[in-house]
């Protein structure tokens, strides 16, 4: 029988209710099974498919284990209250179920082998999981790595026999209490995803996409990578002429194009910003940066938002009618938004004319947006506020970065930010999948200032090990709704990400925000957007609040 609901809510109204997901169209779901049991592992892998009978499940389902070489199944509880937007889709799981095999783990794990139990040691009895398996392993891995470590010991379960067996892993360090800040861990992690992404760029000369992927990609390289860094002038370059090729002949509003036109105008701004800060300002760019901020302040709908495209002109040429049949979606209209605000300061470091639909289209989709203050989180469209979680997949960390980018938006700011910082746990469910969520959590939480990021990041600790990879490079654990994920080509580091976006991108964006060197990674902040250590610690309260008195299981 269901508990009593807890009724408590911060000082901020950050509104808390149980979700009870349901189940994704995608992919046949299963009771939580015993893998031990004879015939179960071959049951499994047989007789769970897609929807259309074609992708067996454990293809579809499966989460990389750190930097072990090593992917596994865990069952995914998709109903219940142990629901993804608490993080606890996989509570109940006690067993990993491994699915591909690669260096070092391959020494002593292999297909079809389950892990049960999982410790920092080199020696001893490792005890049986009794929580979350998938976020005890990535505790003991962090522990692993820790300074003095050096060795992951599971218990391996292979045919009926049960065996503890040592994985060695590479030391990092320990993680600080103000990570990622003066961490020398965090500073490990970051220098070699940054390392593997720069090898990408300079070896692939169309790594650098004309789309919104592309644009994320070189944000990244522009956050990431300093003067001092290796290769730091053949980056540049790269982003040079990746940014001077951005200029569009001609934008129409019927051809709007909301998510490419937002984020290739957020890089522009930030790339001309950058290079005016470090001296040698590219002119060049600037028609481009004017041409996607007033076309995408003219595509705006009357109320502020945007579509996968925008509104287009009306019959009798006006602009800014309602968004066109499918209607309005956040995720693509908030970074709208934020492009045109980014635009804007652009232009106006330059002394150039501001277009007069700017300051308009500006205050329109402010507007629509502070209307969730301390009502819920962000809709996916022109609906009412949500009230099942924080964060919203992205929609309202990203709106801390859009408040927090202007003056005189002090409350709607603060909301968002600790909104966001309430997202820790929140980070792995989405309509589509969690991409945007790992794109902007970090970057909201930020707006909060150290404290804010620090705490938001030491709540999701476990999942940052899990998803780093022996290369350096991270993974997209992710799918529909609260799904776990696959790589591209089946191996170990194959290409993963949501849509084309890249995860590695992603975290780096994160680690960043110790460099300041972009407007989205805390350049220039307004420091009154500082969260007290108290507001940080409400909102990490609301987070890890169970809504349910007790659970029938502890996790």
């Amino acid at each position: 029988m269901k508990k009593p609901i807890v009724s408590r809510i911060t000082s901020i109204t950050l509104l808390l209710v149980l979700l009870l997901v349901a189940p994704t169209a995608a992919v046949t779901h299963l009771a939580l099974p015993d893998l031990e049991k004879e015939g179960a592992i071959a049951y499994l892998r047989e007789n769970f498919k897609d929807a259309e009978g074609k992708k067996k499940l454990i293809e579809l389902d499966t989460y990389n284990l750190g930097a072990t070489g090593l992917r596994g199944w865990i069952h995914i509880n998709y109903n219940g209250v142990e629901a993804a937007d608490e993080g606890l889709m996989t509570a109940s799981s006690r067993q990993i179920l491994i699915t591909l095999a690669e260096a070092p783990g391959n020494a002593v794990l292999a297909v079809n082998d389950l892990i049960l139990g999982a410790v920092a040691s080199n020696s001893g009895v490792v005890p049986r999981f009794d929580s979350d398996c998938r976020k005890a392993l990535g505790v003991a891995i962090g522990n692993a790595e820790k300074t003095g470590a050096g060795t992951l010991r599971v218990k391996r379960w292979r045919a009926g026999t049960e065996t503890d067996v040592n994985i060695p892993m590479t030391i990092l360090g320990n993680y600080t209490a103000t990570a990622p800040y003066s961490c020398p861990k965090s500073k490990i992690v970051f220098d070699n995803a940054r390392n593997k992404f720069v090898g990408q760029l300079l070896t692939d000369p169309q790594f650098l996409s004309n789309d919104w992927k592309g644009a994320v990609n070189a944000l990244a390289f522009l956050a990431s990578v300093a003067p001092g860094d290796a290769n730091y002038a053949a980056v540049q370059t790269r982003l040079q002429a990746y940014a001077r090729a951005l200029t569009p002949a001609n934008l129409t509003l019927k051809g709007c194009d909301t998510w490419g036109w937002s984020y290739v105008c957020i890089f522009l701004s930030e790339y001309y910003l950058r290079t005016v800060a470090d001296g040698v300002p590219d002119n060049s760019v600037l028609v481009g940066i004017n041409k996607y901020t007033v076309a995408l302040a003219k595509g705006q709908g009357k109320y502020g938002t945007y579509g996968h495209g925008g509104a287009e002109q009306q019959a009798n040429g006006s602009l800014h009618g309602s968004i066109p049949h499918y209607g309005a979606v956040n995720a693509a209209g908030t970074p709208a938004n934020i492009a045109i605000i980014m635009g804007k300061k652009v232009l106006e470091s330059t002394g150039g004319v501001v277009d007069p639909e700017i300051d308009p289209a500006i205050k329109r989709g402010s507007n629509f947006l502070a209307y969730y203050v301390n009502k819920g989180l962000i809709p996916y469209g022109e609906h009412e506020p949500l009230t099942n979680s924080h964060a919203s997949n992205g929609k309202d960390p990203m709106c801390a970065v859009l408040f927090g980018l202007q003056v005189g938006r002090l409350a709607e700011t603060e909301y968002f930010t600790r909104m966001s910082v309430a997202g820790c746990t929140a980070r792995e469910a989405g309509h589509t999948g969690q991409g945007l969520s790992y794109l902007w959590g970090a970057l909201g939480a930020n707006v909060g200032g150290q404290t804010a990021i620090t705490k938001f990041s030491e709540n999701f600790r476990w999942h940052s090990d899990l998803i780093r990879r022996t290369d350096g490079s991270f993974t997209y654990n992710g799918g529909e709704g609260c799904g776990g994920g696959a790589t591209a080509d089946g191996t170990y580091l194959g290409a993963t990400g949501y849509n084309g976006l890249s995860p590695t991108a992603c975290n780096l964006l994160f680690h960043a925000v110790t460099l300041k060197r972009l407007y989205l990674t805390g350049r220039n902040a307004i420091a009154a957007n500082t969260l007290s250590a108290s507001k940080v610690a409400n909102a990490i309260a609301a987070a890890t609040l169970f809504f349910w008195a007790a659970f029938d299981q502890q996790v």
